[in-house]
C-alpha cells in the first residue's frame, strides 16, 4: 500500500465542477471542507464541511461547488489484492459520505502525509504507509458507529457475498442468481447492496476480477489466456479489453511496466 498523490486545502471558486466518468485507477480518500455536492456511482449527496468519502477504484464520481468556494484535502493510493482484503475486514464505508462533525483528526493526518512528500527522511514511504493506515482505521471506527445507528436488511448475507466475490473472483455470479438465492428481486438486491457498499454488485465482480488479474500479472508467469480463464473470462480478447479499460494499459504493458503507468 502506498500513497501516489496527495493534496491539502486545494481551493476552487464557487463555479467548480469536475466529472470523472471513469473514476481513478486506484483508491481516493476525499475530505471535503466546504458545502458541496457529490455524485458517486450514480447516487447524489449534499455535503457538509468536514465530510469524508473513500472512493473505490474506477468508480465514477462528480464534484460540484454549492455556491461558495470549494476546498478539499485528498489522498490517492494503490494497494494489492491482499491489502484490499484487509480493508474489507475493517468494514470501511466505500463510496458513501461520512460526516465527521467537528473532529479534525483526518485533516491533520492528510496534512502530515502531504508534508512527507517533500521530506528527505529515509523511512518516508513507511511513514506514509502508517499514516494512511491511521486514516483508514479512523474512518473504519467512524463508519462502524454510523452503521450502528441504522440497520440494512440482509447485511450479514451481503458482507459474506462480497467476501466471496473477492476471495474467488473467477466464479460466475449473476445478479439474478444471487437474488434468487436470497429470495429477493434483482432491483432490491442492487438497492441494498449499493446502500451498504456504495457500489453496484456487478461493479464489485468486475473490480475483483481486475485486481486478481493485476496480482497474477505481477506475481506469476501465467499467460494472458490462463489469467483470463482464472478471472472468469471465456475470451482473452474480452478480458484484455476489460483490463485496459480498468488499468489504462494492456495486460502485457501492465506486466512489463511492473504495474506502473508511464
Amino acid at each position: 500500500m502506498y500513497i501516489s498523490l496527495a493534496g491539502y486545502h486545494w481551493k476552487h471558486d464557487e463555479n467548480f465542477c469536475i466529472e470523472r466518468k471513469d473514476g481513478y485507477n486506484g483508491m481516493q480518500l476525499l475530505l471535503i471542507q466546504a458545502r458541496a455536492k457529490i455524485s458517486v456511482a450514480g447516487i447524489s449527496y449534499d455535503i457538509l464541511p468536514n465530510t469524508a468519502v473513500l472512493i473505490d477504484t474506477s468508480v465514477p464520481h462528480c464534484l460540484y461547488a454549492a455556491g461558495e468556494e470549494y476546498m478539499d484535502d485528498w489522498i490517492r493510493f494503490q494497494l494489492s489484492r491482499e491489502e484490499r482484503q484487509e480493508l474489507e475486514a475493517l468494514e470501511i464505508p466505500f463510496n458513501v459520505p461520512v460526516y465527521l462533525n467537528f473532529d479534525d483528526t483526518l485533516e491533520l493526518l492528510i496534512k502530515s502525509a502531504c508534508q512527507m512528500f517533500d521530506n528527505e527522511n529515509l523511512d518516508k514511504k513507511r511513514i506514509q504507509h502508517n499514516l494512511l493506515m491511521a486514516m483508514l482505521l479512523y474512518l473504519s471506527g467512524v463508519g462502524k458507529k454510523s452503521r450502528s445507528e441504522r440497520k440494512i436488511p440482509y447485511e450479514a448475507e451481503l458482507r459474506k457475498l462480497r467476501k466471496e466475490i473477492y476471495d474467488n473472483p473467477g466464479i460466475e455470479r449473476t445478479s439474478p442468481q444471487i437474488a434468487k438465492e436470497l429470495n429477493l428481486s434483482v432491483g432490491y438486491l442492487n438497492k441494498i447492496y449499493n446502500e451498504l457498499f456504495g457500489t453496484s454488485y456487478m461493479k464489485d465482480v468486475f473490480s475483483s476480477r481486475m485486481e486478481y488479474a493485476q496480482t497474477l500479472l505481477l506475481k506469476s508467469d501465467k499467460t494472458v489466456n490462463e489469467i483470463a480463464e482464472l478471472c472468469g473470462y471465456n475470451s482473452s480478447e474480452h478480458f484484455s479489453r476489460s483490463f485496459k479499460k480498468y488499468s489504462c494499459m494492456s495486460p502485457l504493458q501492465y506486466r512489463n511496466n511492473g504495474g506502473k503507468q508511464n
